[in-house]
């Protein structure tokens, strides 16, 4: 039972280290989705705004965000100074910042998850359809809604059984396209950065932009692929979103792969026009740009982890001094003027140097605690390393061997870790 105590509190304090740690990381990739989210919605509403290819290819800007927490630049240089550390220093002086923080993504992500596992639920209850068929599970709904895929490990789609065969022949074929392009994965993906970076309210808003620059690849695709008269299709888009509402109020749906994602007449009557006026694409071509894509993805995720802190970067020689006679007046021996070196074993301190810095500790009954080593996740966050004490009277000139005790444990090795 003695031992409790201590458990508990070791484990209070990594779990605040935790919190702090990954609220200041995410913190600063929040910070920097702003402006990349910025430069998108300009972007595709500007110079791509006709390119169907081009507006979703946008949206690929936000995958390097989530690895942006650590960069050196932002300890580095003047403007990440300015713009980023001053979350840092919020996390690290309020603890309770980087719980809420942590307690949100929590929350947020019970929710989504919660809305997900109802839909399915729904859905299972639903039986297969034996009028139609595709490759993928086929469900009716019994009523009026609009249709929609849903099931990242195991699709299935969802149709009204109120459609005709050949409405209900391309309305499955668009949502095969989805599920072919990976976009319930995809918004799976947004969800989850989302979940990560919710602080930054402009993800929750542009979620809708983001929505719809998939349904007009996913309209594009389906017609050039399947041959479908695009008057017909456009049709079907039309009666389906004549039952969206209803799909959103009774059955949850709206946060799947919707045929008929937009309720608004002046957005759906612009999704009208593109697809009247679309052109064809070149297969090989979009392969060639999804391919190009990818690889400046993957090369900027590297770049941006050659220029980010490792998960544990070593303090080096680095000591910190702190007196009780003045615990205001903290020291950090850069220079190694005082604590000259250190080991497994020992701490060795020159005495002359130590009192030059602290001359009001002469003569006094008051203690150094000295520090040495350890590690850091970023500067600013970090643990470990050996600790000394030494008596203000035990001081006198020449080097002083003081005994190093370690404070390496199990948390500190699971921090190390993370």
């Amino acid at each position: 039972m003695q031992g409790m105590p201590l458990f508990f509190r070791n484990l209070n304090m990594f779990i605040e280290f935790v919190c702090v740690y990954f609220a200041t990381i995410l913190g600063f990739c929040a910070i920097i989705s702003v402006f990349v989210l910025g430069i998108i919605m300009i972007l595709r509403s500007s110079l791509l705004s006709k390119s169907v290819f081009g507006k979703a290819a946008l949206w690929c800007l936000l995958i390097p965000i989530i690895f942006c927490g650590k960069l050196h630049v932002y300890f580095e240089t003047k403007a990440g100074l300015y713009l980023i550390l001053w979350w840092q220093n919020l996390c690290i002086s309020h603890k309770w910042i980087g719980m809420v923080y942590i307690i949100g993504i929590l929350a947020i992500g019970f929710r989504y998850w919660w809305r997900r596992k109802k839909l399915t639920d729904s859905v299972n209850r639903l039986f297969d359809s034996e009028e139609h068929k595709s490759k993928y599970v086929i469900k009716t709904f019994p009523g009026e809604m609009s249709s929609f895929c849903t099931g990242c490990l195991r699709p299935v789609i969802v149709v009204p059984e109120s459609l005709s065969s050949d409405e209900a022949g391309i309305v499955i074929k668009h949502e095969e396209t989805h599920i072919m392009l990976g976009h319930i994965w995809i918004l799976l993906a947004y969800d989850i950065l989302r979940v990560l970076l919710w602080p930054n309210i402009l993800l929750h808003i542009c979620v809708s932009f983001f929505k719809r620059d998939l349904e007009d690849i996913c309209d594009t695709v389906t017609i050039q692929r399947s041959g479908i008269d695009a008057c017909d299709y456009g049709e079907i888009i039309l009666e389906c979103a004549r039952n969206l509402a209803q799909t959103k109020k009774k059955y949850g749906c709206a946060g799947e792969m919707s045929f008929a994602w937009d309720d608004s007449y002046k957005i759906l009557k612009k999704r009208l026009e593109r697809i009247v006026s679309r052109k064809t694409y070149n297969p090989k071509m979009l392969v060639i740009g999804t391919a190009t894509v990818v690889a400046l993805i993957v090369a900027s995720v590297g770049i941006i982890k050659a220029n980010s802190y490792k998960r544990t970067n070593d303090i080096g020689m680095i000591s910190g001094i702190c007196y009780t006679g003045n615990v205001q007046k903290n020291y950090t021996d850069v220079e190694r003027s005082i604590v000259v070196d250190f080991d497994d074993e020992y701490i060795y301190v020159d005495g002359k140097a130590l009192l030059e810095q602290y001359p009001e500790a002469k003569g006094t009954d008051e203690w150094f605690h000295i520090s040495s080593g350890g590690y850091y996740k970023i500067p600013g966050i970090g643990g470990g390393g050996g600790w000394a004490e030494i008596n203000a009277k035990e001081i006198h000139d020449g080097i002083i061997k003081l005994d190093n005790h370690t404070d390496m444990d199990i948390w500190d090795r699971i921090i190390m870790w993370l």
